[in-house]
């Protein structure tokens, strides 16, 4: 067995001894790093530096570090402040876990 592979059975492994509430904040955790890197990904496909994207949204230099970061709880009036001003809208949508049906979608643009 490889290295590699013996790395990730251990790590599986380990997640898998996780209480419920320790995979609920792993789940979150994991969420908020998927955020921060797409949001990465799209200031970079603009080209722009963290300042230039903050004078864009009206928002401070360390909030898009934040944001890009995952390091904080991201306020949803902040990411679609953001997010419009790169030109990108917000979309939520809530799906039943059990069945994957979605009981409601919504779209936040900035005004």
């Amino acid at each position: 067995m490889s290295e590699t592979s013996r790395t990730f059975n251990e790590i599986d492994d380990y997640i898998a001894a996780f209480s419920y509430e320790e995979r609920q904040e792993y789940a979150a955790a994991e969420t908020a790093l998927d955020l921060a890197s797409i949001l990465y990904q799209i200031r970079q496909e603009r080209g722009l530096t963290q300042r230039q994207a903050a004078e864009r949204a009206a928002l401070q230099q360390q909030a898009i570090s934040r944001l890009e970061k995952a390091a904080t709880n991201v306020q949803l009036g902040t990411l679609q402040r953001y997010l419009g001003a790169l030109g990108y809208r917000l979309e939520i949508s809530v799906i039943d876990n059990r069945t994957g049906t979605v009981a409601g979608k919504t779209s936040l643009s900035h005004a």
